[in-house]
């Protein structure tokens, strides 16, 4: 169901202390706003009949928009009932098309969106790309005048920035999302796409990993609980034990994760659920740190949620990668260690120990092989990886 109403928008005051008067659009529990170009002081507004106090002139100005945007909101719903999008339905309202909306506030507009949903780690990398496309092309055109000309012309600025291949690709894919989402939007037609003829590059990368004999160096490290490096150390072990577990899962991980030896969660970034058995090497190193809110307790559960969550947690892994490199030195390791060395290491040792892909695949949450045969073999996965990730844990440590 869809909504239209004259609001006043209390999220941010200006300095003036005023609040702008908005019309906010509400469809399918998602919110949109239209300014009306109007400020007032809150004691000035009257919400339950949506009026200025005490101003015949602001009070006509917004009656003729409410006029033209209520009749435009009418004719939407008559004609997309059920079917309601609050960014169609706003710029329906503001009378823009596919000729006016321009690539620029469409991109902005999602960024709210994935704000809404708490897609934080999307909405950052969203950000990123449109602030830095935004600076080699002009973004702020519509749709249809948008080439294959200003994708080519693009890359080429990007490459002369010095950046890598697969970091062009990044900024690649998102720009391609957002044209998709346009086109999936009604906005414009497939026939404009204009990633039709280019195709994104990608550059193999050599994977960073520990050799055999690196990883069991550095489990057999003799460390004491008072060593500044210990807790750390411990962090490595599980991540590894942990089937390479990403840290950001890691570090978020809750005493309720736990369930009957079992190690169960689901990837924030994938969403796939995870199931690994507690060996007695895991609960030890468990058994390091002191657990409060999460499972490690290295972090505070409010400040990681919401829009800041991401740099917060990544202040974090900053310095658990500090603390993991001066390990690498205690064990002279070639690649300086990080969190991520582990997952690469984990495959491997694993690889080496003459395991297959698929099932390597498995124990990381890599999809592989046919998927209708994979729902036929899920019921085995959990003994099948679960046995060999304790025989790698065993080969490792003893």
């Amino acid at each position: 169901m869809a909504t239209l109403n004259l609001v006043l928008d209390k999220r941010r005051v200006k300095k003036d202390c005023t609040y702008p008067v908005v019309f906010r659009l509400t469809a399918n529990r998602k919110q949109a706003f239209i300014p009306t170009g109007i400020s007032i002081n809150e004691q000035d507004y009257d919400e339950k009949n949506s009026l200025v106090i005490n101003s015949p002139r602001l009070n006509e100005d917004i009656y003729k928009l409410d006029r033209i945007y209520r009749k435009r909101f009418y004719q939407y719903i008559i004609e997309n009932s059920g079917c309601e999008d609050v960014l169609v339905l706003k710029n329906y309202l503001l009378n823009k098309t596919s000729d006016e909306l321009t690539v620029y506030e469409f991109w902005e507009d999602t960024i709210k969106k994935l704000k809404n949903v708490g897609r934080n780690g999307g909405c950052a990398i969203y950000q990123q790309s449109l602030n830095t496309i935004s600076q080699e092309i002009n973004l702020k055109i519509p749709f249809l005048k948008l080439s294959y000309r200003d994708i080519i012309d693009l890359e080429t600025k990007l490459y002369q920035r010095g950046m890598s291949i697969n970091g062009i690709g990044v900024y690649m894919r998102t720009f391609r999302a957002i044209c998709n989402r346009a086109i999936n939007l009604d906005f414009v037609g497939y026939e404009w796409y204009p990633f039709r003829k280019y195709k994104i590059q990608k550059s193999k990368t050599t994977p960073r990993v520990l050799s055999m004999e690196e990883i069991k160096s550095y489990f057999h490290l003799d460390l004491q609980a008072e060593d500044p490096e210990y807790k750390y150390w411990n962090l490595g072990k599980l991540i590894f034990m942990l089937r390479g577990i990403n840290i950001r899962d890691l570090l978020l991980l809750k005493k309720e994760n736990i369930v009957n030896g079992r190690l169960i969660y689901k990837r924030a970034k994938t969403g796939k659920i995870y199931s690994i058995a507690l060996t007695k090497d895991i609960e030890a190193s468990l058994g390091v740190f002191c657990s409060t809110t999460t499972l490690l307790g290295l972090i505070n559960l409010e400040k990681s949620k919401g829009e800041r969550c991401i740099k917060y947690l990544q202040q974090h892994v900053k310095v658990i990668n500090h603390h993991l490199k001066n390990l690498s030195r205690l064990i002279q390791s070639k690649e300086p260690i990080t969190t991520y060395v582990f997952r690469y290491s984990y495959a491997n040792v694993a690889k080496q120990l003459g395991y297959s892909k698929d099932l390597i695949a498995e124990a990381l949450g890599h999809e592989y092989g046919n998927s209708v045969t994979g729902i036929y073999l899920e019921q085995f996965d959990n003994e099948i990886v679960d046995k060999m990730n304790q025989e790698l844990i065993k080969y490792i440590i003893y």
